[in-house]
């Protein structure tokens, strides 16, 4: 049998990975249960290890062009007080710097290369079930479609059905946080504050419970003012109180809890769209492959997106999985990626034991920069492609 990869999911760690495995000369195909869709409003940070994963894939310039890099990160309360100006330490090469962007903009310049590269990107391709024997793996598809490779990625996602047939008990939990992911204009913001941030700042509020972050996404967009939000809720949110809230509803609630006035309640009114989420993840599952099925990203591990690190750690699964299958047999390239990155893993996620950004902070006791120390992740961890 010919040699080739089914990845399920065209996520960025789908992507990346089938970008990566041409490069190494391996044969690949992705499948997408959806359509694609653009949606306005998801957005992320990704650190500076996420971003030369993103130079090795060779889009820099794209990115670059699509993206912010803010130098300094202002923390506020909710009543518009500056109580820290933050030096984010920045270099100044574009690949060591860590960036802000719209999850689409991502996803649709990957696509773009994954084309250029030969890639075969399928789409409205649900898969139901796979099986394997000594020498291959079958996807079965909702459609009656099957394919057979020698190797089955899910890059699925928080709802992986990959993993989920690998290891069945280990179901979605709650994570006691919620999260809001909004985006608005530059030009119908008067505040003061946001000229910080067309000037190269981010803005932080915190209040007890809940923080907003707010930041420059896209150079040119006129839609390129990005917000995300999380609280910590021991109680999962009845439904009808945060998702099937519209939007006027979810930024009426919003400004009522957080404040009428300031920087915080004028980008929230202004705001184009909102997508409420109540963040989930799964148990640490036995082992990221099984037989002839691996998961990577948010179908292994689901990092909690209050750590910041999601779509990074997402990049360097696909880059670290593609260079161990370069080099080795299928079976020690599973075995490397989970022993050299699970330490990276469990650090991250661990990171929010030292501090939850979802539980907020009281100013009112004064601010001690010692929350933010502790942590044990590498700061210049980076995959190379080539040894």
């Amino acid at each position: 049998m010919k040699e080739k990869i089914i990845i399920i999911g065209a996520g960025i760690s789908g992507l990346s990975l089938a970008i990566f495995l041409k490069k190494a000369g391996i044969d690949c195909a992705v499948y997408e249960n959806y359509p694609y869709k653009r949606i306005e409003g998801s957005s992320f940070r990704i650190n500076k290890s996420g971003v030369h994963v993103i130079k090795e894939l060779g889009i820099e310039e794209h990115i670059k062009m699509s993206s912010h890099s803010a130098d300094r990160m202002r923390l506020l309360t909710t009543d518009n007080t500056e109580i820290a100006s933050i030096n984010l330490m920045q270099d100044s090469t574009f690949s060591r710097r860590s960036i802000y962007m719209q999850r689409s903009d991502l996803v649709e310049i990957l696509m773009r290369q994954a084309k250029s590269s030969g890639v075969e990107v399928h789409y409205n391709k649900k898969l139901t079930r796979f099986s394997e024997d000594a020498s291959s793996v079958t996807a079965y598809f909702e459609d009656g479609q099957q394919e057979m490779g020698s190797l089955l990625v899910g890059a699925d996602g928080l709802h992986s059905t990959v993993r989920n047939q690998m290891f069945p008990d280990h179901l979605l939990r709650y994570a006691k946080s919620w999260a809001l992911y909004g985006i608005a204009s530059f030009q119908d913001i008067d505040s003061k504050h946001v000229q910080n941030l067309m000037n190269g700042d981010e803005l932080f509020y915190f209040s007890e419970n809940a923080n907003f972050l707010f930041s420059k996404s896209h150079p040119t967009d006129e839609l390129n003012l990005s917000w995300q939000a999380s609280g910590y809720q021991e109680r999962k949110i009845p439904k009808e109180k945060f998702e099937l809230r519209n939007l006027d509803e979810l930024k009426s609630d919003l400004v009522k809890r957080y404040g009428e006035h300031g920087a915080l309640s004028e980008i929230i009114k202004k705001s184009f769209n909102i997508i409420p989420k109540q963040i989930y993840c799964v148990d640490p599952i036995p082992s990221w492959s099984k037989g002839r099925a691996v998961v990577i990203g948010d179908s292994a591990h689901t990092i909690n997106p209050n750590t910041g690190y999601g779509s990074s750690v997402a990049l360097e699964d696909a880059m670290y999985l593609a260079k161990m299958l370069q080099k080795h047999h299928y079976t020690d390239a599973l075995y490397y990626l989970e022993a050299d990155r699970k330490d990276r893993i469990n650090a991250i996620q661990n990171s929010l034991e030292i501090f939850d950004v979802s539980k907020g902070f009281d100013f009112s006791n004064g601010f001690d920069i010692g929350l933010f120390s502790g942590s044990t992740i590498d700061p210049n961890y980076k995959i190379h492609w080539e040894n």
